[in-house]
Formats: C-alpha cells, sequence, structure tokens
C-alpha cells in the first residue's frame, strides 16, 4: 500500500500520511508524492481545499525519517531530501486555495514544519506539539524558518532549546494552531469546517490568499498594500463578485461560477 493516501471528494482534496509503522514519519517519497499533488492541484480549478492528514489516531506526524539520516545515504542525497520539505513548503504556501493541516496526535519535529507550512492548523485537543531534535544531537534548522513567521522569537527559542512537548492548548495561544476542537467532536468540527471552506467563493479565495501571502511575506508595508490593491481591483471585475452582491441584495444563497 502506499505511504502516501489521496483522496479526490468534490472540491476536496485529501492527503493522508500512510505510515503509522513508522510514527507517520516524512520520507521523501511522502515529501514527493505529496508535492507532486499539491503542483496539480493547483492548476485545477475543481480543487478548492487541500486536507493534509495522517492515518491512526496517535501521531500526525513525528518529523523526518531518522532511519534514512542514519543510512547509507550519502550527505548530499540527505541535503537534497531535506530540501523536499523546502520545496514542498513553498509549493503549499504558493498554491491558490487554502491547505488545512488535521493534526490528531503527536506533531512533533518535521511534522511542525508541515502543519506550519499549511494555511491553516486545525488540532485535537488532545494532540501534541514538541521539538526534541535538541535531545538527539540535531536541531530544527527548517521548522525555525517558519516558526519565525507564526510565533514570537521568545517562544521559538524557547520550545528550540527546551524540546519538551506541549499541548494543543498552548500551541492555540502560541499561535501555531488555528482552531482546537474536542477530541468526540473533532472528526465533524473539521469537516464541516473544510465543507465551509470548499462552499467559498473561489475566485474571491484564490485571489485572497495570493495577496494575504506576499503581504506577510514581504518586510515592505507599501509593496504588501500595493499587492492588497492589485488583488481587490482584480477581485471585482469577476463574475463571482458581482453575484455575490447581487445575491446579498436579493436574500438568497449566492451561485459561485469561479469566474
Amino acid at each position: 500500500m502506499s505511504d502516501l493516501l489521496t483522496e479526490r471528494d468534490g472540491h476536496v482534496l485529501r492527503l493522508s500520511i500512510n505510515r503509522e509503522e513508522k510514527r507517520n514519519a516524512l520520507s521523501a517519497g511522502v515529501m514527493r508524492g505529496m508535492l507532486d499533488a499539491v503542483t496539480a492541484a493547483s492548476s485545477d480549478e475543481g480543487v478548492r481545499v487541500i486536507v493534509v492528514s495522517s492515518v491512526g489516531e496517535r501521531i500526525f506526524c513525528a518529523g523526518a525519517d531518522l532511519a534514512v539520516m542514519a543510512s547509507d545515504a550519502t550527505g548530499l542525497e540527505q541535503h537534497e531530501g531535506r530540501g523536499l520539505l523546502a520545496r514542498l513548503v513553498l509549493a503549499m504556501r504558493q498554491c491558490p486555495v487554502p491547505v488545512v493541516a488535521r493534526v490528531q496526535g503527536m506533531c512533533l519535529a518535521g511534522g511542525i514544519g508541515l502543519a506550519t507550512g499549511c494555511d491553516v492548523v486545525l488540532a485535537r485537543e488532545s494532540a501534541a506539539f514538541g521539538m526534541p531534535e535538541v535531545d538527539r544531537g540535531l536541531w530544527p534548522f527548517m521548522v525555525s524558518a517558519l516558526l519565525a513567521r507564526h510565533i514570537s522569537p521568545k517562544h521559538a527559542m524557547d520550545r528550540m532549546l527546551a524540546g519538551d512537548r506541549f499541548d494543543a492548548r498552548t500551541a492555540y495561544e502560541m499561535g501555531l494552531v488555528s482552531r482546537v476542537f474536542a477530541d468526540d467532536s473533532f472528526d465533524a468540527e473539521v469537516e464541516a469546517y473544510v465543507a465551509r471552506l470548499a462552499a467559498a467563493a473561489p475566485v474571491a479565495v484564490r485571489l485572497g490568499k495570493a495577496a494575504w501571502v506576499t503581504a506577510t511575506e514581504t518586510e515592505s508595508l507599501a509593496v504588501a498594500l500595493e499587492a492588497m490593491q492589485a488583488q481587490l481591483s482584480l477581485l471585482t471585475t469577476t463574475k463571482d463578485a458581482a453575484e455575490g452582491i447581487t445575491a446579498f441584495f436579493e436574500k438568497r444563497p449566492p451561485q459561485w461560477s469561479g469566474r
């Protein structure tokens, strides 16, 4: 069976790591599969949401496959393999549709990198997070680049130095997690959330995400505002924008065309 399960459910593309016996660790094959799927979805107007999840209840992702790091692969091969995570994160950020992480269990090391590379992180209340690399003589270099864009420097350094685990509520308070749902309602809450995103105006979401990524990844406020202005002007010329306004005044649900 494949290490990465892909399923198309209407407008939703689901990508699920299927390596439960390996703690859903990130192998090169899994990351290549995700990268290919996200890249293909970026040019598929039928996809409106991507959900990143994993098999099992206990572990979302334990990070990089340490067995590979201890293998006979050359240093260059291992270096290039680590580059796959960077390429995947960039692909998710550049993908025009929302990418949602469904974190049902432990999310460790590179797993945090995978989750924070997504646009939204939904976590089960009993989920746990941690960056234990320092306890293995390593350091979360790749993850730290993402942490700097999500949480305060003091929180980030504390967690990287301590290497201890923290719960979903703490992750939420730090800014790593978007929403936390109770264990017994987690699946239903995630599905309702994803369905709402899939039903949203597709053009508005695509243009909005592109502008948001540009604005949050530039140091210049002027550049950020210019990007927002350009996308707003473009959006107001679309059929969906006209439909949304018309439906509002006619007191009826909008019928999105994606145009």
